[in-house]
């Protein structure tokens, strides 16, 4: 089964569970400040077109991950400030596998790919950093998935990047 036809599969309910279940017992703010070093050490010593090989038919690549890894990061550095700005408003999903076509991820250079994600994840800790408590509460109404304040957010990104850290893991041994 295909990425895409593995997240149709999956409702919304149980990609949030799924999602947070990856950071219990975890700081979510420190899973996200580890995460541009571990995928440079994964990647290392490794050329751009290892990292685009997919492991198998339908299924991303190193590549292909990183780089949804920083549009991700994109999404997530424009939600905050959403949030921030006007508590409240709405909430747009994105199609990830619309972005990967409009990107051309599987040719994508998954070391500039890891360096904007390393440059938008610095950003975006930065502002986290120096939020009141207030502002962790502040939030937005995602049109899939409901009220999300921005401490959830933080949440959902941090368990993020450990699922496809695993995956890239998983691709990197095989």
């Amino acid at each position: 089964m295909s990425q895409p036809e593995a997240a149709a599969v999956e409702t919304i309910d149980r990609y949030k569970a799924r999602i947070l279940s990856n950071t219990e017992g975890k700081d979510p703010l420190e899973v996200q400040r580890q995460t541009s070093s571990l995928l440079s050490s994964l990647m290392k010593g490794r050329d751009a077109d290892s990292l685009r090989r997919n492991p198998q038919s339908g299924k991303w690549s190193v590549a292909q991950i990183v780089t949804h890894l920083a549009e991700s990061e994109v999404v997530a550095f424009w939600r905050y400030r959403q949030m921030l700005e006007s508590s409240g408003g709405n909430i747009l999903p994105y199609d990830q596998d619309v972005w990967e076509k409009m990107g051309d991820y599987a040719h994508a250079d998954p070391h500039a790919s890891l360096e904007l994600f390393r440059l938008l994840r610095e950003r975006n800790l930065q502002l986290l950093d120096r939020l009141t408590p207030e502002q962790w509460e502040m939030y937005g109404i995602h049109a899939e998935r409901g009220k999300e304040s921005v401490r959830h957010l933080v949440r959902m990104m941090a368990g993020h990047d450990v699922n496809h850290l695993e995956q890239i893991r998983k691709i990197l041994e095989g």
